[in-house]
């Protein structure tokens, strides 16, 4: 059966694109409109934290004043607060 995009090549139906194919696939030659794209990571603004980690920050806890009165549920099974993923 003729290929839609070039009719001039013919290969067998097959049941699946995984099953092998009687002839190799030929290779593409021609040219992309787009450039190859490369990996976004790491962002400029953590790429050197590698190499400072001796000079880091040290970590701001957020603390309520002295005077702050609240409460909160959890709301979570002993399992459930114990379990690490």
């Amino acid at each position: 059966m003729p290929s839609p995009f070039n009719p001039t090549v013919s290969r067998p139906r097959v049941s699946s694109p995984l099953a092998a194919a009687a002839q190799p696939r030929p290779v593409s030659s021609r040219q992309h409109a787009f450039p190859t794209s490369r990996p976004l990571r790491p962002f400029p603004s953590i790429a050197g934290t590698t190499s400072k980690s001796s000079t880091r920050k040290p970590v701001k806890m957020i603390e309520p004043p002295a005077n702050f009165k609240s409460a909160f549920v959890l709301n979570l099974t002993q399992a459930e607060l114990s379990r690490q993923d």
